[in-house]
């Protein structure tokens, strides 16, 4: 056995081309370019599957504007009074008090009414009469349960029953228009 078979010689010509593995070309791009092109590909193709994803998702699962849109409630008297400019009597405060549930709940409201602009008599009334509307809110929540208060269509009829309520109290010369709340709340304890 010679030190030949244990201990190869080493040619010049691999320890260079060793050396540049690292730095090889292909055709006339180096390796670099060649990589940062592979992974801009993937990167955009990533992107791509995922907006196409999203796009399926939305439609599939009816987020498109035009469902939204015929989902809102169509009413015709809150389409009127919402084109009639008002101005809004907003100091009776928040009104506290409990349902006519079984089991109580809390209601905190925030009630504004709205009256003709202009209107100097239905203001003057307002005023004098803010308790008495105080008093006929709460009575009307406290005396109702929470099921006849609560969604779209029974706070657009609650508004016009206490509309009607407010206005048997006022004189016939300053009816209000409408009722809005800031706040309505119902919290179960």
């Amino acid at each position: 056995m010679s030190d030949e078979e244990f201990y190869p010689e080493e040619d010049g010509g691999e320890g260079e081309s060793t050396a540049a593995a690292g730095k090889k070309k292909i055709g006339f791009l180096p390796a670099v370019v060649i990589d940062i092109l592979k992974w801009s590909a993937i990167v955009i193709g990533a992107i791509i599957f995922i907006v196409v994803v999203v796009v399926i998702t939305v439609n599939t699962m009816g987020g498109g504007s035009q469902a939204t849109v015929s989902r809102l409630p169509q009413h015709s008297e809150f389409e009127q009074t919402a084109l009639e400019e008002l101005e809004w009597f907003g100091q009776i405060g928040d009104i506290r008090g409990s349902t006519a549930d079984q089991v109580r709940r809390t209601f905190i409201i925030s009630p504004h009414i709205g009256y003709t602009t202009g209107s100097d008599r239905t203001l003057q009334e307002l005023i004098r009469r803010q308790i008495q509307i105080h008093e006929t809110i709460a009575v009307y929540f406290s005396s109702r349960p929470v099921v006849e208060l609560q969604g779209v269509e029974n706070r657009e009829r609650v508004k016009r029953e206490l509309r009607e309520a407010i206005n048997r109290i006022m004189s016939s010369e300053a009816q209000i228009r409408d009722v809005a709340f800031t706040r309505y709340e119902f919290i179960e304890f």
